[in-house]
């Protein structure tokens, strides 16, 4: 299958699924996959492999959600996302958590996205930071996002003092 063709398949299937991660409003939008240096999709194994460059990453976005990467595995069951695992020199994610909200950030060598358990792993030189809230740095970080709750190994913490919950 030629490159084309494989990087048409890839975004079709990653368009047809919701990402629940996202703002209500993201999830009425198509999930966009750019994968620069190459894609592979094992349709059996609900499998798909998107690789970027360092000049330029792929990227995942769904409205405010986006996520770049050297490398992209999207795993499937039953049809809908169960995991995207980024790789990168960082991989980087970024979302609104909810209107109103400001942004989260992340970066990492890996960042995981369990959508089955609403939870980002964030591992190796892990950043997560929410403007005027928080800003921590670790090894590994997990963010809960349902119950909003970080979980840190090794870490350090900057709590500004004009801090809103």
């Amino acid at each position: 299958m030629n490159r084309f063709l494989k990087l048409l398949v890839l975004i079709n299937f990653c368009a047809l699924a919701t990402f629940s991660l996202a703002l209500p409003d993201d999830l009425n939008q198509d999930m966009l996959t750019s994968c620069p240096a190459r894609s592979e999709s094992f349709l059996d194994q609900g499998l798909e492999i998107c690789r970027g460059t360092s000049d330029e990453p792929a990227e995942i976005s769904q409205g405010s959600l986006k996520l770049t990467g050297l490398e992209f595995r999207i795993e499937r069951e039953q049809g809908l996302i169960h995991l995207i695992t980024a790789t990168g020199s960082p991989a980087t994610f970024q979302q609104q958590p909810e209107v109103g909200q400001v942004i989260v950030y992340a970066s990492g060598s890996s960042i995981t996205l369990d959508n089955a358990n609403q939870i980002i792993i964030i591992q190796g030189n892990a950043a997560f930071s929410q403007e005027g809230t928080i800003e921590t740095t670790a090894e590994r970080i997990e963010y809960d996002i349902a119950n909003r709750k970080l979980d840190a190994t090794q870490m350090n913490m900057v709590i500004p003092s004009t801090a809103t919950p």
